[in-house]
């Protein structure tokens, strides 16, 4: 038998699948609360009783179903004792991955302008924890010293115009970059 909260939860799923395969459809500005209630098989008043707003609803995709928690994951426990390089590689290639799994998610993240803000906060955090392990690695002598908030940048940058214009992408070569005698 499940439990009330278990069935929230799984409402409140079922609410963001929907808006996602709606947002990715339309588009944020093009969805209306009454399209994602329909899509959900829902009332907008029920979908109101989980997020306040079409923003929110957008936030919270954006939050728990982007490549964040993953990135958090891997650069606390997923390094521990391997080198840099390893790590870059798995991290590049698992958010090459996410990208390529979830076309919906990528049409949000990119045409996500009214959750901007959210955005440059989540987007600002990944880049601070990459930045972050970078500066280790160049503090280890493990890469050479450069500007490790643009180097996250442009990393995750060059990988996610790539998966949109369906390119491949050589991985270790772009993590080659950042090494010393490697161009």
């Amino acid at each position: 038998m499940t439990t009330r909260k278990e069935q929230a939860e799984r409402r409140r799923e079922q609410l963001l699948d929907a808006a996602l395969t709606v947002f990715a459809a339309k588009g944020v500005d093009g969805a209306s609360v009454k399209d994602l209630a329909t899509a959900a098989g829902v009332t907008p008043g029920l979908l109101y009783r989980y997020f306040d707003s079409k923003e929110a609803l957008v936030e919270t995709l954006l939050r728990e179903r982007g490549f964040l928690p993953r990135l958090r994951e891997l650069l606390t426990a997923g390094h521990t004792g391997r080198p840099a390089r390893e790590v870059l590689i798995d991290l590049l290639t698992d958010f090459d991955t996410l990208l390529a799994d979830n076309a919906d998610l990528v049409a949000l993240f990119f045409g996500a302008t009214r959750a901007r803000a959210a955005l440059a906060e989540l987007t600002g955090e990944g880049q601070h924890l990459i930045g972050a392990f970078l500066e280790s690695a160049v503090a280890a002598g493990e890469l050479r010293p450069h500007d490790t908030r643009t180097a996250a940048r442009t990393l995750f940058a060059t990988v996610a115009v790539n998966r949109a214009m369906r390119a491949p992408i050589d991985v270790p070569a772009l993590i080659g970059l950042l090494y010393p005698g490697e161009r």
